[in-house]
């Protein structure tokens, strides 16, 4: 089930919310509805288990997210770019130089993983 917050791109922008801490822990405040959570194990150990409808939902926000790997230190940085021409501007060089370091951008997705290169490339 996918509910009202997971559709609003702007929840993880850090804007304050309206309600009090008082309210919130009341509930009377117009906060929305929270996912029905679907707890289990796995070997052994607590996880939550999240569909791919509200996967995908959850990482709208970074629809023009790139994640940026400095080869010198081996450090990775998230870059949330707000719109596409700027997805665009930066991804097209593909990597730069910051500080003397040598940093590559890849495309993030939802199933990114740092330790394998991306194939997503820019045309």
């Amino acid at each position: 089930m996918v509910v009202n917050w997971l559709n609003d791109l702007g929840f993880l922008d850090g804007k304050p919310k309206s309600s009090s801490f008082k309210e919130a822990l009341s509930g009377a405040s117009s906060s929305p509805d929270f996912l029905d959570l679907n707890f289990s194990t796995c070997y052994g150990l607590p996880s939550l288990w999240i569909s791919d409808v509200e996967l995908l939902a959850l990482a709208a926000p970074f629809e023009f997210a790139l994640s940026a790997s400095l080869l010198l230190n081996s450090k990775n940085v998230l870059i949330k770019l707000l719109n596409d021409l700027d997805y665009c501007r930066v991804f097209s060089h593909r990597s730069y130089f910051v500080s003397n370091c040598y940093m590559k951008l890849f495309k993030w997705t939802p199933l990114f993983d740092i330790t394998i290169e991306s194939p997503s490339i820019l045309i």
